[in-house]
């Protein structure tokens, strides 16, 4: 399998993940806003709101996390490297990479050590004693594919840095929407 076809394939799931993570958004927005409204108006909230809550906007960080590693949407300054030729630019972002990938696996690590502890453990919410571990295992998961998506994104800014002639990457921002 050729690098820009598993570069395509690590931003195709991205692009999944992240549409995911867009609709468990909307969807705790909308529980949000019915518990506030039956809090108001008939004085009886939905049970276990603030938890869900808790435990959905965690996946949806991790969710977010890999495109946004991908599309640079991060906030950054380039004042400077925008001044560097091309192939500098190309190591700068392996280099960048390789550190992110390290750290998204470092925590993708650590993450499965803890999923293993409260799956062992039977480990719930206080109130509402709803399960962490399956949001820890999609987590985990996000923080697998984040970290992959910067290993294929150092391979690919490597290979472009030596390369002239190969092609810009899929997971570029101006080719990562098609």
């Amino acid at each position: 399998m050729s690098l820009i076809r598993l570069e395509s394939i690590v931003a195709t799931w991205t692009r999944r993940l992240l549409l995911l993570g867009g609709w468990l958004l909307l969807a705790v927005t909308l529980v949000t806003v019915a518990d506030a409204l039956l809090r108001f108006f008939a004085g009886r909230p939905i049970q276990g709101t603030f938890e869900g809550s808790e435990l959905v906007l965690a996946a949806v960080i991790f969710f977010g996390l890999p495109y946004t590693s991908l599309t640079d949407g991060h906030v950054s300054v380039d004042f400077l490297t925008s001044r560097l030729g091309v192939r500098t630019q190309h190591v700068i972002i392996a280099v960048n990479a390789v550190i992110c990938a390290v750290l998204l696996g470092t925590i993708g690590v650590q993450m499965s050590f803890l999923a293993g502890e409260y799956l062992a453990m039977g480990r719930t919410t206080i109130t509402m004693r709803i399960p962490i571990f399956p949001c820890l295992a999609l987590v985990t998961a996000a923080a697998g594919l984040a970290a992959l998506g910067c290993v294929m994104q150092a391979v690919g800014a490597g290979r472009r840095a030596l390369q002239a002639q190969m092609p810009s990457s899929p997971t570029t921002p101006a080719s990562y929407g098609r």
